[in-house]
């Protein structure tokens, strides 16, 4: 008996020991709600000592126990989540049964998920971490794309399969060498920055032609071994147009510069009378609504370049460049990289940065080729090659680019016969002479005279701010010389003649003692026919009529006409008061 004593007294410290030794507190009450048990870990947390709170009633301590609640009602509360003092506890609370089955108490065991809330929390950010960077990492218009430290792709967004025009399941698990042989890639920057260690970015091409920025930045672990290669890319196709038009314009705008310090600007027009100049800016017009070459033919000083000029404003490249080369004034050993431009370095005293030829600068507009005939036989063979291509080669360059240009040409030499005497190629002739217009002489069509003496009248007497006047001596003087300069010298000579007049009226004493140009001779009359012979002298004699009386009434009798009739003539002649 004593024995037995012995050992169930054994057996109630062994108990004793377990509940105090348990990390989770323990807490009992009877059914009066008093204390019977309060561990270590209890003693611990409330900071009170078992002596002080035995018998003491529970809500004195923990009042949101609810222990007298089940004690009273035998139902136990199991798993719930209970904060104490900003701490967070796993709450079972139970009835507590004697071995009559009677409720004598309750007892509560807390554990403390304090640091396993904190890690929980922590769980749910990073998630909403990751499901940020997910959502980030998909909606970049840029490709980005995770390679471990053999280069091997570990993941992708969906832009790379934009790009590259593979899927993401395609790419997934390969590796550079794989990438290469399926032709994704021209080169790979990922095994670039794994060989040196550092962040590469290099320009490479896909498959379809695009022009792709590639990135690779690598990451180091602890032991500074390459982990992780973090890859971007960007398709700057659209970035290069937009560079290519740029370089353009800063070309342009100094090419332009230039122009407007060298020349001296002029409003001039397009002025004519006669039916060959009628017919022959009819087909300028025609011409301008489709895009091929013309070549424009004529002696020095017809008007090639204003026929040029007709051709590119009323063509659909009128928004774009009119570049104007004379082939003639630029040396020959220039001549190439002019036209095509050059790359930095690509000869002594070049412009380190390099320079735009005169075909880029005209890009998606027109170049006119003035003096054609004077390219020499070396530079038509890169013409031709150009003009076929669609494309140039810049000087100290290998790499072709396209250009997209309306291609004019003009010239006074007879190119059949530079062909016949091997000084100019057949085969650019051809690829030039697509569509032709020839321009007379003046002396050709000397109906154009009068009102082109009439505008460059008013042009020069509004520049230089007078108000010269010739008389129809002058005029009639003017009409018979010979014009070997054509438009040229003649609105060279109504210049000379407005800023040297001494009066307001010009004569032919004035014009004659400054004129060496040749005439018909004495009492030769020009050949002509019967129509144009009354045509010109009606023209004249109604001019006359203009400047002597003040109305049409008056007119009208002095001529013996009807005043409707002279109205119409007037009119026909390009005459007002």
């Amino acid at each position: 008996m004593k024995q037995k004593s012995k050992g169930f007294h054994s057996a109630i410290s062994m108990l004793e020991a377990i509940i105090n030794s348990t990390h989770n507190l323990i807490i009992s009450v009877d059914i009066a709600g008093r204390v019977k048990i309060f561990n270590n870990s209890a003693e611990k947390f409330f900071g009170k000592k078992f002596e002080d709170v035995y018998n003491e009633k529970i809500e004195d301590i923990y009042p949101e126990s609810r222990l007298p609640i089940v004690a009273r009602s035998g139902a136990s509360e199991i798993l719930q989540k209970v904060s104490i003092k900003d701490n967070f506890f796993l709450s079972n609370r139970s009835p507590i049964v004697d071995k009559n089955n009677c409720i004598i108490g309750a007892v509560a065991i807390l554990q403390d998920i304090s640091e396993l809330e904190l890690i929980s929390d922590e769980l749910s950010r990073v998630k909403a971490l990751n499901k940020e960077f997910d959502a980030i990492f998909e909606s970049s218009f840029d490709g980005i794309w995770l390679s471990d430290g053999d280069g091997k792709v570990l993941k992708m967004n969906r832009a790379n399969e934009k790009i590259f025009g593979f899927s993401r399941d395609q790419l997934i698990g390969k590796y550079p060498a794989d990438m290469l042989e399926k032709g994704v890639y021209s080169r790979s920057s990922v095994v670039r920055a794994i060989e040196k260690k550092e962040t590469v970015t290099t320009t490479l091409t896909t498959r379809d032609g695009k022009t792709i920025i590639a990135t690779s930045t690598p990451v180091f672990d602890e032991k500074n071994n390459i982990s992780l290669v973090v890859n971007n890319i960007r398709d700057a196709t659209h970035l290069f147009e937009l560079q290519s038009e740029l370089d353009q314009m800063k070309g342009l705008t100094e090419l332009y510069k230039n122009k407007l310090r060298q020349a001296d600007v002029k409003k001039k027009g397009f002025v004519y009378k006669s039916a060959q100049l009628e017919e022959i800016v009819s087909l300028a017009l025609r011409l301008a609504d489709v895009d091929c070459p013309v070549l424009i033919t004529g002696p020095s000083g017809v008007g090639k370049e204003l026929v040029a000029d007709i051709i590119h404003t009323n063509s659909k490249r009128k928004g774009g460049p009119f570049i104007k080369v004379n082939c003639g004034a630029i040396p020959e050993n220039l001549m190439e990289s002019e036209l095509f431009g050059y790359e930095s370095g690509a000869f002594s005293g070049a412009n380190r940065a390099g320079k735009l030829g005169y075909f880029a600068l005209a890009h998606k507009g027109t170049l006119l080729l003035d003096e054609i005939g004077e390219l020499p036989l070396h530079m038509q063979v890169k013409l031709l090659r150009a003009v076929q291509d669609k494309s140039i080669v810049r000087v100290g360059g290998t790499k072709p680019f396209k250009v997209d240009i309306r291609l004019l040409a003009a010239t006074n030499r007879n190119l059949k016969d530079m062909i016949a005497n091997n000084a100019f190629r057949e085969d650019l002739y051809y690829r030039l002479n697509v569509a032709a217009i020839s321009i007379p002489a003046l002396n050709e069509r000397r109906e154009d005279i009068l009102p082109l003496v009439e505008h460059f009248l008013s042009l020069f007497n509004q520049k230089y701010q007078k108000n010269i006047q010739v008389t129809d001596d002058v005029i009639d003087h003017w009409s018979r010389l010979e014009w070997q300069g054509n438009v040229r010298q003649l609105e060279n000579t109504v210049e000379r003649v407005v800023v040297t007049a001494r009066d307001q009226v010009v004569t032919t004493h004035d014009v004659k003692t400054k004129e060496p140009d040749k005439f018909l001779k004495d009492g030769e009359q020009e050949v002509t026919s019967l129509p144009e012979a009354v045509a010109k002298t009606e023209q004249k004699i109604i001019g006359r009529v203009f400047q002597q009386y003040k109305t049409t009434r008056e007119m009208a009798k002095k001529l013996n006409i009807h005043q409707s009739t002279l109205i119409r003539k007037a009119a026909k002649y390009g005459i007002s008061k």
